[in-house]
């Protein structure tokens, strides 16, 4: 989920800060999730930065740039590279990796025109 979303789904305001968002996406994983990708689009600066939160393991950051505009269903497409990875029998980090790259090729072409 995005941080709107996580908000939601946690029935919570939405995290204003970047130890917020992880110990929103933690409560969320006690929830019975396997994985849990917060998704960082929405918070502000000059990297998004994705956290994913497995049982077990520290999180791990995947960070870009941001890039200027506004697109809507980039969270769709991260989630259908991030399948598309899994399927093709990459493991759940190489798959976010390989789809946050994938998505942020796209938005920087659709940005350029």
């Amino acid at each position: 989920p995005n941080l709107p979303e996580l908000a939601s789904l946690l029935a919570e305001p939405e995290a204003q800060c970047a130890s917020e968002a992880e110990r929103q996406g933690s409560a969320l994983l006690r929830q019975g999730c396997r994985a849990v990708l917060v998704k960082g689009g929405h918070a502000g600066g000059d990297v998004a930065t994705d956290m994913l939160f497995r049982h077990d393991s520290e999180p791990i950051a995947f960070s870009a740039s941001r890039l200027n505009g506004t697109l809507r269903g980039t969270g769709c497409m991260l989630a259908s590279a991030i399948a598309a990875g899994l399927a093709s029998g990459e493991s759940l980090e190489s798959s976010i990796r390989s789809a946050k790259a994938y998505v942020f090729d796209r938005i920087a072409e659709a940005a350029t025109g």
